[in-house]
């Protein structure tokens, strides 16, 4: 209900007025009644209400000099003057006070009811020109703020350069698909806080600009977001927060890191908030993986069909990426060349072998919207052209020389003729009898060599204990690997160790 206050220095005109309509139909409670100009003047100041209905002459302050004296302190209440005399002199004052409604004692109640009809009227003129108004203002700060993030201030408005200049701020865009009641949800939110928050329209993304708020405010603001969209629209949104910064000569920075976190979302499509800071302290140090010999393992395991370590491989490909920070496109493009070299390899060596075209690698690679989706893409592939190698028969050439070409490459693992010939299809006995027959060696007798002789070779090195030799060489237990050692070699490790170096030393 609006507020109605009377100010009329006569007491029955005082009633009349209280009784004249019924003020709650249209919307009216009487707050109170003002006696006298005085009076009056006081009780608006105290009840500010909205509308006024006071005579035009009282003793102490007629009802112009209490409508004078408001305008000057920016009240915006409305006023209906009451007088006795038809006056021009009086409307034309009135008139310039901005005051077009006057109604002629005795109040009669139809000319009242038009009164408040037009008053109401002009209510919702003024509401609608304030409403677009505060659009246009809204579209000319958000366009302003948009030539911000590019780094243009040539047309800063005054009001939100006071607004923003020795501020912290802090900028996030928002990603995901958003659903139109999310987007209004969005607006109205920021609305509750437009001094703190500006909401910037750019590059098809809804940004967030916050203005001297700390990390608990944006924390709690982010997961309310979050939690709308997800319950609107059934899928989180990806949050980009770039770091806070203390001028608004650096949010064209903010806006760089901002992009740059979209290249990094690439890599990380399971994280849903990507912060500037904790990215860049997570890309130090890195390294690329050593290309010929990644390929040349990588050779081995699709021959072998190791499908586990084909996946390790692959995967130490995707944690490079994921920390170098460079863009998308960069990334398929490299992988690509990967992909391309690696295939070639393969061909030189299995020429029959069908792989997929170059072409359909690129539109394949191209398409993919993460590096996740990329990886498992060329997982897939090389499982294929390793299935396809190794096949479901006994692998190409001389099975001896390939199970001696797996024991050099596997020697540091846990490996046995039951795991090898179960690799290479065959039955173990028969492996085993053909193995001793080509070699002159049972197959554990053979490893246990490859593994001593690798053990001499890292201990003339002397770089390594005799303990992690005895792991690095595929020995678990250390006790074991003395035993062995000493048998094949008629000395301990340690011994052997001193004799090389007497030898090189002499």
């Amino acid at each position: 209900m609006r507020k109605l206050l009377i100010i009329d220095d006569e007491p029955i005109i005082q009633e009349g007025l209280k009784h004249v309509i019924p003020w709650e139909e249209f919307g009216y409670e009487i707050c109170d009644v003002g006696i006298n100009g005085r009076d009056g003047l006081n009780k608006i100041r105290l009840h500010r209400p909205d509308l006024v209905m006071l005579d035009i002459r009282m003793p102490g302050l007629s009802g112009i000099d209490i409508v004078s004296q408001l305008k000057k302190e920016n009240f915006t209440t409305k006023f209906i003057i009451l007088t006795a005399y038809s006056s021009f002199s009086y409307a034309k004052r009135l008139m310039g006070l901005g005051i077009e409604h006057y109604l002629l004692k005795p109040v009669v109640e139809t000319e009242l009811i038009q009164v408040l009809n037009k008053i109401e009227q002009e209510r919702l003129e003024e509401q609608k020109f304030q409403e677009q108004l505060a659009f246009y203002n809204q579209l000319n700060e958000e366009r302003t703020l948009r030539a911000l993030l590019e780094g243009m201030q040539d047309h800063l408005s005054e009001s939100l350069l006071t607004k923003l200049e020795d501020k912290e701020l802090q900028l996030v865009r928002i990603c995901g698909n958003v659903h139109q009641h999310n987007d209004q949800w969005l607006i109205e939110r920021v609305a509750e806080h437009t001094e703190q928050i500006k909401l910037i329209r750019k590059d098809d993304f809804n940004h967030l600009l916050f203005i001297q708020k700390g990390p608990a405010f944006i924390k709690q603001f982010l997961a309310k977001i979050n939690r709308s969209f997800l319950e609107n629209n059934g899928q989180k949104i990806i949050l980009m927060v770039a770091d806070p910064i203390n001028h608004i000569e650096e949010l064209p920075d903010a806006y760089k890191q901002i992009k740059e976190l979209m290249d990094v979302h690439f890599c990380f499509s399971e994280k849903e908030i990507f912060h500037y800071q904790h990215i860049t302290a997570e890309t130090k140090g890195v390294k690329k993986p050593d290309e010929e010999q990644s390929r040349r393992k990588l050779y081995h395991y699709i021959e072998f069909g190791d499908h586990q370590n084909i996946k390790k491989i692959v995967s130490e490909l995707e944690q490079y990426y994921r920390y170098t920070r460079f863009s998308k496109e960069r990334i398929k493009a490299e992988i690509f060349e990967w992909c391309v070299s690696f295939i070639d390899f393969i061909q030189k060596n299995y020429p029959d072998l069908d792989t997929i075209d170059k072409d359909i690698w690129a539109n394949k690679i191209n398409i993919q919207t993460n590096l996740q989706a990329i990886i498992q893409l060329i997982v897939e592939e090389l499982l294929l052209i390793s299935d396809s190698i190794h096949g479901s028969a006994p692998t190409k050439g001389n099975i001896v020389d390939k199970v001696k070409e797996y024991v050099h490459f596997y020697y540091s693992e846990d490996i046995s003729l039951k795991y090898v010939a179960d690799l290479f299809h065959y039955n173990s006995a028969y492996l085993g009898k053909l193995f001793k027959k080509e070699t002159g060696e049972y197959f554990n007798v053979y490893l246990h060599q490859v593994r001593i002789y690798k053990a001499k070779e890292l201990l003339v090195l002397d770089k390594y204990k005799v303990n992690e030799i005895s792991k690095l060489v595929g020995y678990s237990n250390a006790d074991y690997f003395y035993k062995n050692f000493k048998q094949y070699e008629g000395m301990s490790p340690k011994e052997y160790q001193m004799k090389q170096r007497k030898e090189i030393n002499s």
